[in-house]
């Protein structure tokens, strides 16, 4: 009789990421997918590496972590052809549109979907074709970001709230089904409130929530302070967040990393134009931030 290998984490020299070594997708059942949690939730984000599997595979193995939910980007460019679960990352097209979302661009600094009232829980992202250079993916904890705040900015940053506007989004433009708005103090912007800290629903610990890092001016507002010593808090907090340490996935055919939305944030380097990039994506739900 065959014994399974053992599932283990390997450090990657990163805090931030681990990879998962000994697990099988043809062959693992309950007792696999709780060591990978486990291991999720210690790091936040997890990568397999070399690993050979379907578009169908990938879905089951998404659902182990929750209910699937519908990115934005799949009611546009980013749907897939037959599998409604999955939204393709891509700078491809069809009959001269995309058939991918994100393009070949540079992706900012964002949690996703930071502006909905239930952001996702966790997405698993794997390669299916890749550039020779450029295309890399970063992330940060924000575990560790709200750990290693000062004293001062956790003295700020206590019990209070950020408004996330959710009419444009990280690259300026217009979301779906958004209108121009007629004032321009984002207050008075559609949005959503969320927690400045936020309680991880599992772990039960605390994270920094910044939403995303966009090309504009100014997308949010910690409630009830003045806009100039809002922006001001908000300024200091990214720059603390970034001074931090960062894992780079470096992609190779055979990749998946599956990251924790909640406690995380990641951002995508550009790539030429003239290579293909194709990744294919799940999205877990998730909890109101509290």
């Amino acid at each position: 009789m065959l014994t399974k290998n053992k599932i283990t984490a390997i450090s990657n020299g990163s805090n931030v990421c681990a990879d998962i070594v000994g697990f099988d997708f043809n062959d693992y059942d309950a007792q696999d997918v709780a060591e990978v949690r486990k291991i999720w939730f210690q790091y936040g984000v997890v990568r397999f590496r070399d690993i050979d599997i379907t578009d169908e595979q990938h879905i089951k193995f998404s659902h182990h972590f929750g209910e699937a939910v519908i990115h934005p980007k799949q009611l546009q460019e980013g749907a897939h052809p037959t599998q409604k679960e999955i939204l393709v990352i891509a700078n491809t097209t069809k009959d001269g549109k995309p058939s991918g979302a994100l393009g070949n661009s540079e992706a900012t600094w964002h949690t996703d979907t930071w502006f909905y009232e239930r952001p996702p829980a966790g997405a698993l992202l794997r390669a299916i074709a890749l550039p020779p250079t450029g295309g890399d993916t970063y992330w940060v904890s924000m575990y560790q970001a709200y750990e290693t705040l000062p004293t001062y900015l956790r003295n700020a940053v206590k019990g209070r709230q950020i408004f996330f506007q959710s009419v444009y989004d990280a690259a300026g433009g217009l979301r779906l089904n958004k209108q121009e708005p007629k004032s321009d103090d984002i207050r008075e912007w559609p949005g959503i409130v969320h927690p400045l800290v936020r309680v991880h629903g599992d772990s039960g610990r605390q994270a920094l929530y910044l939403g995303a890092q966009g090309v504009r001016e100014q997308d949010s507002w910690i409630v009830g302070l003045p806009m100039d010593e809002s922006n001001d808090l908000v300024a200091q907090l990214w720059q603390h967040t970034l001074k931090g340490e960062v894992f780079v996935q470096k992609w190779r055919l055979g990749d998946m990393v599956m990251w924790d939305n909640r406690c995380t944030m990641h951002r995508r380097d550009s790539f030429s134009p003239e290579h293909i990039r194709i990744m294919h994506r799940t999205t877990t739900a998730g909890e109101r931030p509290v």
